[in-house]
């Protein structure tokens, strides 16, 4: 089972270049206006080929202007080799077709969970309505556990997915590993809600998205609901929870066949250095079953 890190920030390439990971993903997941330019992408590219470790742009959702940003992107990658596209737009994902050198990987906006309206999974019955047995488990399921979806992904040539780390979903990767997916299980973070306008820019007074000084490049903010117990965090334009990956989980991920772990480097994970990847790959390194060796 590999281990990938993924940031969006250049200034972070060359400490995860020289660490034990498998992987380098590059690149804004959720907000576009973060997205890089051609030059420090290709220079981005450069430097994971460099250091010998697999490289993976990854893209979020995208406006119609996004759309012709990430035209020239993918133009620009089709050139190289080895290259997969973390994708979560539809648009990002057709224009992708055309592109025969690079990989689609479907990002985890495209997954949703839960997957679909429950209201199937209910009985009426004398105008009231009643459970069946196991309707709690359809809230623990992924947009593919429904196979047209992954009919309709496999046009597109999707082989690879990224799902996140809730331990209630696992049992539901069995069927998508089942029908050849490749599975990366995002590590600590999950989103809980996300908006298109920045909540983090509009509450420190940022006002033109193309010109943010990204303060999320640097901090996150804690929410705490004290009457329900919840940790929330904000960061950029999205509300994450965090949750601490247990060994006895990551094992079960293991037997589960899944593909790739990923670990992101940002202010709520507080990773920013070689250094304290390289300590969590260890931490996991008698459950993964692989020990990567730094690049030279």
């Amino acid at each position: 089972m590999r281990i990938s890190v993924q940031t969006d920030s250049f200034r972070l390439l060359g400490e995860i270049v020289d660490s034990n990971c498998s992987g380098v993903r590059f690149g804004s997941e959720f907000c576009e206006y973060k997205m890089p330019s051609l030059d420090v992408l290709e220079r981005a590219y450069e430097i994971v080929q460099k250091g010998r470790k697999k490289f993976t742009y990854v893209t979020p959702r995208l406006s119609n202007k996004g759309i012709e940003k990430i035209k020239k992107h993918l133009a620009l990658l089709n050139e190289k080799e080895d290259v997969d596209i973390v994708v979560n737009d539809l648009g990002a994902l057709n224009i992708l077709k055309n592109c025969r050198n690079m990989r689609p990987h479907l990002g985890r906006q495209l997954i949703r969970v839960p997957a679909r309206s429950p209201w199937s999974d209910l009985i009426v019955k004398d105008g009231s309505l009643l459970l069946k047995r196991g309707f709690k488990k359809v809230f623990f399921t992924t947009s593919l556990n429904h196979l047209l979806s992954i009919e309709f992904f496999r046009s597109y040539g999707v082989r690879n997915v990224d799902v996140d780390w809730i331990p209630q979903i696992f049992p539901c990767f069995d069927l998508l590993i089942e029908q050849g997916l490749n599975l990366s299980v995002h590590l600590h973070l999950v989103p809980a809600t996300l908006t298109r306008k920045c909540h983090t820019a509009r509450f420190i007074g940022e006002t033109s998205p193309e010109k943010c000084s990204k303060p999320c490049s640097e901090k996150a903010f804690l929410l705490k609901e004290p009457w329900l117990g919840l940790e929330l965090f904000l960061h950029g334009n999205v509300v994450f929870t965090f949750n601490q990956p247990s060994l006895r989980d990551v094992g079960e991920l293991k037997k589960r066949n899944v593909t790739e772990l990923v670990l992101t480097m940002n202010p709520i994970t507080r990773i920013d250095s070689r250094q304290k990847i390289d300590d969590f790959i260890l931490f996991l390194s008698d459950r993964i079953g692989n020990s990567p060796t730094r690049a030279n």
